[in-house]
């Protein structure tokens, strides 16, 4: 037997075929359809869980955040109350943006905890991650290709150039 499990891009670039992996579910239950939602870590699970509280917010936009930036990213926007970063995630405009962070901020911890973490994204590269989102990569695709280069000196738009060729992508 087998099911089928929805799971953001960012779960999805972090495992490949051959390897075994555990797969924490979320079912979600309507009048109308059974889904089942797969993360790779606890902490996109609970943030996938506050997210679709939000009036508004369901589970394909709840991934559509999760599959846009990290777990971490978002809660950053949040705490930061970045209504502009938030609203790049597709299906997510300005109103429903402010009404995540208006929701959730005081929900998903401080900056002081994320500080530690290695996959907050720093605000200098903010443009250049969000416009390779913007492009279907994930966040954590971007982060590992930007860890690889040497941004010393370049401009904004020289990195994004640089990131595509290395993410075997054309300009």
């Amino acid at each position: 037997m087998g099911y089928y499990i929805s799971t953001s891009l960012t779960t999805l670039n972090k495992i490949s075929e051959k390897e075994k992996v555990l797969i924490i579910t979320y079912m979600h239950i309507r009048e109308d359809i059974m889904a089942l939602y797969g993360f790779l870590t606890a902490d996109e699970i609970d943030l996938f869980k506050k997210l679709i509280t939000v009036n508004g917010i369901g589970p394909k936009a709840g991934l559509s955040v999760l599959s846009t930036y990290e777990a971490n990213t978002v809660k950053e926007i949040i705490l930061k109350e970045d209504v502009t970063r938030m609203s790049k995630v597709p299906g997510v405009g300005k109103k429903t943006a402010s009404k995540i962070i208006l929701e959730l901020k005081d929900k998903v911890g401080s900056v002081e905890e994320l500080q530690g973490s290695e996959i907050v994204i720093h605000n200098e590269m903010s443009d250049v991650v969000d416009a390779l989102a913007a492009l279907g990569f994930s966040s954590l695709e971007v982060k590992r290709t930007l860890d690889n280069m040497d941004l010393s000196g370049k401009s904004e738009n020289d990195i994004i150039k640089e990131a595509l060729k290395n993410m075997n992508r054309q300009v």
